[in-house]
């Protein structure tokens, strides 16, 4: 989590300046809003996935931005936490309104699920919502034992760096000392487990500061009720809740874990863009030891 709030430390403060224009305009719009509608407070879940749907409320659930800081308040995508509201606890991100958790490295009693809208910087965009339910675990897998050997490491394999290249096209890693696991996301850390974090930079798509909305929604009359809300069904403070609120991770633009990783930016400028690609432990941490690799291309 430090570093998580490290990597967010900038845009925080950026946004700080931002937030005071904005209680205006969140005056006049309806605050994004989400409900689960499956599975129900209190259910039994049994098997290796958490089949989760939502309905949500005045805001747009899309992907094609992810990453971005320069598109506008009301699109983005879901979080979705386990036993958790912050970012160790932290999913994959969703570009759905039905989807899919698993469940390995989960024990059999008593989970809260959490899930809130994210906007394309990944900053929140509603409030979020809580969800009890009961795990049985009988038929489940359990973590994974730790690798042993050396040093993690990751190396890009293609494209090469100063290339120009299309809009779309596949990030080649080679990753040594190290498993990749989407279903370990949000999980209690393994050692020699985790995914890949990949950033894009560009000027104009990622430069501009984060907007941060719900921020601003707590100057006013219906905000201060929200944040009343959140205090009393997190148990934190106001300011508390707010760093929460404001953290962002610009140029994030996905979180896989394979080797091969479909990359599409169409929505993009053409130009230079810089891509950085890092090991993450399960709680989204970066692997000890593993240096980022770094790549220079030119979008077409």
């Amino acid at each position: 989590m430090k570093y998580y709030r490290m990597r967010s430390l900038t845009a925080m403060l950026a946004a700080l300046a931002a937030a005071a224009a904005l209680p205006a305009v969140a005056a006049m719009m309806a605050p994004p809003s989400l409900s689960v509608t499956s599975p129900s407070p209190g259910a039994t879940i049994r098997g290796n996935s958490i089949p989760v749907s939502l309905a949500v409320h005045d805001f747009s659930i899309e992907c094609a931005n992810i990453g971005k800081t320069n598109t506008p308040m009301g699109e983005g995508h879901v979080h979705v936490m386990i036993d958790g509201m912050n970012m160790a606890h932290l999913a994959l991100p969703q570009c759905s309104t039905s989807f899919s958790i698993s469940t390995q490295g989960l024990s059999s009693g008593k989970h809260m699920l959490t899930v809130v809208l994210a906007s394309d910087a990944h900053v929140m965009s509603s409030a979020p919502v809580t969800i009890p339910f009961r795990y049985e675990a009988a038929h489940s897998k359990g973590l994974p034992s730790a690798m042993t050997g050396g040093k993690p490491s990751l190396r890009i394999l293609s494209p090469r760096s100063g290339a120009s290249l299309g809009k779309r096209f596949n990030l080649v890693l080679a990753v040594d000392n190290f498993d990749l696991s989407c279903d370990l996301e949000g999980r209690k850390d393994v050692a020699g487990w985790g995914h890949v974090h990949v950033f894009v930079q560009q000027h104009g798509e990622t430069t501009e500061s984060a907007a941060t909305p719900m921020v601003a929604m707590m100057k006013t009359p219906q905000g201060m009720k929200m944040g009343r809300m959140l205090m009393k069904q997190t148990g934190m403070s106001i300011n508390q809740l707010k760093p929460m609120m404001m953290m962002a991770e610009p140029g994030l633009v996905g979180m896989p874990c394979t080797k091969t990783i479909p990359v599409d930016l169409s929505t993009w400028h053409s130009g230079p863009a810089k891509i950085v690609v890092q090991l993450a432990n399960n709680d989204h941490m970066p692997a000890a030891g593993a240096a980022p690799a770094v790549l220079d291309v030119t979008l077409k």
